[in-house]
C-alpha cells in the first residue's frame, strides 16, 4: 500500500479529535502555507472543519497580519533615505476588507472571504473571528495588540486553545502576549500607515518583542500537546492544563 501523500476532511477532523477541539471551544489557528497545499480543498477544507467542529457558539480567530503596512524604518529594508520615502509615498496603507495577510498567509485570506468574519482595525497585528464574539475581545487596543485583555481574552479565561498546524510552538501569538504580561520582553515602538479615504494616515504604536530568552521563559507558562500528520508537526497550546 503506498504511502497517504494528502489529506482530506476527516484527516483534519480525525487530528482535531485527537487533539481534543470540540464544539464551543475557542481556538487561535496558524498554519504554514505547506500544510494547506497537502489538503484537498486546501485552506478551505480547513476552515470548514474547524467551523463545523467548534460551532456558532465557539469562535475561531486567527492573526491576520499585514506587516507590508509597517514603516520602512520598522523593516529589515536596506536602502537610502530616498528608498524609504518612496515607499512611504506609495504604500497602500491597512484596510481591513482590502489588505492582504502577509503572514497566516493562505489561512487568513481564504477566512477573511466567509461570511460572519470580523477583522480588526490594527494596521499590523489584526485579528479575524468567526463564531460567538464579545465586544471586549473584538475592541484590539492600538498599543500590546497581542493581549489577554482584548483579541487574546479567551485565554486568560481559560477557554483559548492555540493551534499550531505546520508551525514551530514558539511562533506561537501567546508568546509576546505572556511576555507583556509577565514583563520578560521588550518594548519597542512600531508606526504603520491606516487607508483613510483616499489619504494614508500614520499611526504610532508599541508592541513587546521576545527575544530567544523570554520566548523559552514564556513557554514555561503554557502547556502543550504535539502530534504528526504526514510530515507535519501540529500542536495544541492551552494556559490551562484541565483542558488538556
Amino acid at each position: 500500500m503506498s504511502k497517504q501523500s494528502f489529506l482530506v476532511r476527516s484527516d483534519i477532523q480525525d487530528l482535531l479529535d485527537t487533539l481534543s477541539i470540540q464544539k464551543g471551544d475557542h481556538v487561535c489557528v496558524q498554519c504554514s502555507d505547506a500544510f494547506c497545499h497537502q489538503v484537498i480543498g486546501g485552506a478551505q477544507t480547513i476552515i470548514e472543519s474547524l467551523m463545523d467542529t467548534v460551532g456558532s457558539g465557539g469562535l475561531l480567530f486567527m492573526p491576520t497580519f499585514t506587516f507590508s503596512c509597517l514603516d520602512p524604518a520598522c523593516q529589515s529594508i536596506k536602502g537610502s533615505v530616498d528608498d524609504w520615502k518612496r515607499i512611504r509615498e506609495n504604500q497602500n496603507g491597512y484596510h481591513k476588507v482590502l489588505s492582504w495577510c502577509d503572514q497566516n498567509g493562505e489561512l487568513a485570506n481564504q477566512f477573511l472571504k466567509y461570511e460572519g468574519v470580523i477583522r480588526t482595525e490594527h494596521p499590523v497585528y489584526s485579528f479575524a473571528f468567526w463564531g460567538f464574539l464579545d465586544e471586549k475581545t473584538a475592541d484590539q487596543k492600538m498599543n500590546y495588540p497581542l493581549s489577554f485583555s482584548h483579541v487574546l481574552r479567551s485565554f486568560a479565561r481559560n477557554q483559548g486553545i492555540s493551534l499550531m498546524l505546520d508551525m514551530d510552538p514558539k511562533y506561537s501569538v501567546l508568546i509576546p502576549a505572556i511576555a507583556k504580561t509577565l514583563n520578560l520582553g521588550e518594548t519597542a515602538i512600531q508606526r504603520a500607515q491606516i487607508k483613510k479615504g483616499s489619504l494614508n494616515k500614520v499611526r504610532t504604536f508599541l508592541i513587546t518583542k521576545t527575544p530567544p530568552n523570554a520566548v523559552e521563559e514564556a513557554m514555561k507558562y503554557i502547556h502543550v500537546r504535539t502530534d504528526q500528520i504526514l510530515d507535519h508537526k501540529v500542536a495544541r497550546m492551552s494556559l490551562d492544563e484541565e483542558a488538556e
